[in-house]
């Protein structure tokens, strides 16, 4: 194998993630007071979300978000990832760094929380849904930890596919959250006729999947960075490989990265990197340790570097695979150029012949450490 010593990795990003939202925090928290006044006085939506949304950007390039008043009379702000994991990651990051003394009058989320509550409707499409035009036949896959859904819903059969499923999510969401349609369903397929087996209405789904998660020990989600996925894979045999090629197990928290990397495409990553963030893996030589170390040798270093980012807010890792090469940790980094020299001072602590750092681009050069 041979990999380049040039750097490639764009290190010009406007600002990192972690200094973007300590900026926003600290813009909203001057202007919070304001964005409440507007939602008092009743302010045209458009002017008030282009007002709120102008103050976002100073953390996100482009972020989908919400607002309202709860029952309790509290703000709420609520960003959503639209599905999408990667999106996740940083949303969770942003909400962990809210001030303490902005929750006297607000709620902030990273996802769309839980609102529905019995007899809600939804109007879309031209056509109304309430909860008795929906049966729910759940069905436990504890292999995944997912509950797959079957749906009969003759007013949502007679729109096309695309909006049956946009209108449906929508209302999901309203009644078990979208992480809870992130992280806990699987599959949803729409049937045609009434099913003999036991159903459920959408409003009893979340209790049903809370049980179920308790009944089988199921991981309740909190940070998503902390949620892995093992995973196999039939290393190269041909003798010009590229890095990761040589792995044949792992384990990640975010899949779709992973995916996007083997697939040569990097929307997500450019996505991240226009908000100040860095999907990248460090790799380091195994050949010279004993198979039987290897993962606990990468577990080893891994500890060191979570115990020198994870507090300040620099990184987090991601998981990790093995290779019949080399070794690699994964990361979401915030801050990446307090990051390279942290990795690099402890990786040269280590008799290691080859070490450095890459993006999840296929097409990146890697930084090489020695």
């Amino acid at each position: 194998m041979t990999i380049g010593s040039e750097h490639y990795i764009d290190t010009n990003m406007q600002d990192s993630f972690k200094n973007r939202v300590t900026k926003f925090w600290k813009s909203f928290s001057e202007e919070e007071y304001q964005i409440r006044e507007m939602m008092d006085n009743k302010v045209e939506g458009e002017t008030l979300l282009n007002f709120v949304d102008s103050i976002l950007q100073i953390a996100f390039n482009k972020v989908y978000f919400e607002m309202g008043m709860n029952n309790e009379g509290k703000y709420e702000l609520i960003l959503t990832p639209e599905g999408d994991r990667t999106r996740l990651m940083l949303l969770y990051y942003w909400l962990q760094y809210a001030p303490q003394h902005l929750q006297k009058h607000w709620n902030f989320y990273s996802t769309k929380p839980a609102h529905g509550k019995p007899g809600a409707i939804i109007d879309m499409f031209d056509i109304r849904i309430g909860e008795d035009d929906i049966i729910i036949y759940p069905e436990i896959d504890n292999d995944k930890s997912k509950v797959n859904i079957e749906l009969y819903s003759p007013k949502l059969m007679t729109l096309d596919e695309n909006n049956r499923y946009s209108m449906f999510f929508i209302y999901l969401d309203q009644f078990i959250g979208e992480l809870y349609t992130m992280e806990y369903i699987g599959y949803i397929d729409f049937v045609e006729e009434k099913q003999n087996k036991k159903s459920s209405t959408i409003s009893d789904l979340k209790p049903f999947i809370d049980k179920t998660i308790k009944d089988h020990g199921w991981p309740k989600f909190d940070n998503p960075c902390e949620i892995y996925n093992g995973y196999r894979m039939e290393p190269t045999e041909s003798e010009d490989w590229k890095l990761r090629e040589d792995i044949f197990s792992g384990y990640t928290s975010c899949t779709p990265i992973l995916n996007d990397y083997y697939n040569g495409e990097s929307k997500r990553s450019d996505e991240a990197e226009e908000n100040g963030v860095v999907f990248g893996f460090l790799f380091f030589e195994n050949i010279n340790i004993p198979r039987e170390n290897v993962v606990n040798f990468r577990g080893e270093i891994e500890d060191k570097i979570a115990a020198a980012t994870i507090p300040y807010g620099i990184a987090n890792s991601l998981g990790g695979a093995t290779g019949f090469h080399f070794s690699y940790i994964d990361f979401i980094i915030y801050d990446y150029e307090t990051f390279i020299p942290i990795v690099r001072e402890i990786l040269s602590g280590y008799k290691l012949e080859e070490t450095g750092f890459s993006d999840f681009s296929a097409e990146t050069k890697p930084l090489i450490f020695n």
